[in-house]
Order: C-alpha cells, then structure tokens, then sequence
C-alpha cells in the first residue's frame, strides 16, 4: 500500500507520483515549477520524489564505464572493504620511483582532507612518507590540536636524515602547525632485555600513550622484492640475512608477515619498539599509498588482513588488485 501522505486515495496517489517522476526526471523541470503545475506545495515535491525513488517508480544507476578510474576504486573498494580507493593514472614508461612520487603526491591530498581538530597521526619513516609529507600544503585549513607521533623508533643511522621517522614526523608537525612527540629510540634494539629495560622508561610510558590514542596512522609497506639497492635493504642490512621463513612477503612497521598478512616470528620480533598490527589495526583511519609495482603482493596481503582503510594507489596496481583473489 502506498501511504496517503498527501490527501490522495492510494490510485490518484501512484498517478500523482508518476507524474511528478515524468516532469522531475524526463522533463528536467524544477521542483517549483512541478509545484505549480499540480498544485501542491514544493516542500511536499521533495518528499514525493523520496517516495518515487523508494517505491521504485524510478531507479537511478550510475554507469561507472563513463569514468573507468572511479568504477575501478569502487571495485577494490568493496572487494577489500576499504572505505576509501584512490586510483592514480601514471605513465608505464616512468620507473618505480617517478611513479610512486606521483601517487604520494596524490596521498598528501587525501591526508590533509581527513585530518580533523584533535587528532594524532602516527607515522612511519621512509621514502614514501617522505614523499607525503614533503607534498603536503596546508596553507588554507586550519586545524586545531594535532599531535604527530612517530609509530616505530629510528634507523640507528642506517638510513638519510630525510627518510628518519623523527624528521618526518617533525616536517609534518610544521606544516599542520602543530606539535610532534619524538622518539629516541631505535626500531630495533640490541636484545630482548634491553627492550625489557626500555619499557620501563617514562619516555617510554608516554609514547605507548600516545600511541593508544593515534586516530590517523600514515604509513608504508616494506617488500624484500624490491632492489637491493633501496633504503628498505639499506635499514634492515644483515638483520634480514637473519630471518630465513620463506613465507615472507613484506612488513609494516617492521612486523615481517605472510601472503596472508599474518606477522611472522622473526628472531628480532621481540627487540621491535614500535606499534604492533594487531595495535594498527584498532587505528580508526589508517592511509596507505603505493605506486611501486615491485610491492604488489605486499600490498595484497596486507589489504587482506585489514591493515588498510584508505588506498592510494597507481592504476597499474590497481588493475592488478581488482584481477587478483581477495581473502
């Protein structure tokens, strides 16, 4: 039964709505202008039109192959359950890098559209976030009370300045006109015990608690696939001659884990000063950007273990993602 909202009986009602629905949405005419033509208030128009929608009367699709990039997002989107995909068109000539910087470009952007009063970010170091961070404008929002806090301890040298979760995170700090929360310690401690010691300091204490409160977590996904050459083998060095599980695929946060996106027990695991995945993954909003083809399946394995909220990522890779078998 259609419900008599409008002093009709429920025949003249469907033939009142048909109406309104061919003088809306054939005849492109006003709200006001269907008003005047069958005498009815317009606030009551915008109701009906709920109603013709509702009842089915009309059916609106989008027809996403007009914008292929969008229908794309929304694929993945719901293959992975994301709540955002940002698909970024980069030339296939370009090496990894060119295109990688084009996609954090874009990640900057995304970044600075969901940061709100009062949140805390936590990052991580490397040359993707760097390439975030350096790519962030903030000369026209303002926002109030943010706090950056880096998600994992330093490089102990092993790296450029640049690339430094601190540098990163104080970078960020100045251009959100905010504060950052340091970090002095390495991501990867010695021994076990020294890590025992570590958590017993105050600096310490009050960085887990920071941590805890981390409502937007920026980050990027490791890969052995990758050259030799880059700052990913440059850190980990002869740690990684170490760990001899095969089944590695990539690391968030230094956490190693497989196809799958579970973590891996490394022999350093336990020496790691930094946010768990099981920790990241009660993170409300976490943003990932990636437009390194060589990380393909480090991506896919961390989508399929939900590390991932928001996705920006080049149209090659997603071309891959929505080809391949999500989990």
């Amino acid at each position: 039964m259609i419900n008599n909202n409008f002093g009709h009986s429920d025949f003249e009602q469907h033939k009142l709505l048909i109406k309104i629905a061919q003088l809306y949405y054939a005849e492109n005419k006003t709200q006001s202008e269907i008003a005047k033509i069958v005498n009815i208030h317009r606030s009551s128009i915008s109701r009906m039109l709920k109603t013709i929608r509702e009842l089915g009367i009309v059916s609106i699709s989008i027809n996403y192959d007009l914008l292929p990039d969008i229908a794309l997002e929304e694929k993945i989107r719901n293959k992975f359950n994301l709540k955002q995909v940002i698909v970024v068109p980069v030339n296939l000539d370009m090496d990894n890098d060119s295109k990688n910087q084009i996609v954090c470009n874009v990640a900057a952007n995304i970044l600075l559209k969901n940061i709100q009063d009062n949140d805390v970010i936590g990052v991580s170091w490397g040359r993707s976030i760097n390439y975030i961070v350096n790519s962030v404008k903030n000369d026209s929002v303002q926002l109030n009370n943010i706090t950056v806090v880096p998600m994992i301890g330093g490089p102990s040298g092993k790296i450029e300045t640049k690339f430094h979760v601190n540098n990163i995170a104080y970078k960020l700090s100045n251009k959100l006109k905010s504060r950052a929360i340091l970090i002095d310690y390495p991501a990867i401690v010695d021994t076990d015990q020294l890590k025992i010691e570590i958590e017993k300091t105050q600096h310490m204490k009050e960085l887990k608690s920071w941590w805890s409160k981390i409502t937007i977590a920026l980050f990027s996904i490791g890969c052995p696939a990758i050259s030799k050459n880059s700052i990913w083998y440059g850190f980990y060095g002869e740690l990684f001659q170490t760990i001899t599980d095969k089944k590695i695929v990539g690391d968030i946060l230094s956490r190693f884990y497989d196809k799958n996106g579970s973590e891996l027990n490394t022999p350093f695991c336990n020496q790691i000063i930094g946010v768990t995945l099981d920790n990241l993954k009660k993170i409300p909003l976490k943003i990932c950007a990636s437009g390194d083809f060589e990380k393909l399946n480090s991506l896919i394995a961390a989508l399929n273990a939900n590390y991932i909220d928001i996705l920006v990522v080049s149209d090659e890779m997603a071309e891959q993602l929505n080809n391949c078998s999500a989990r």
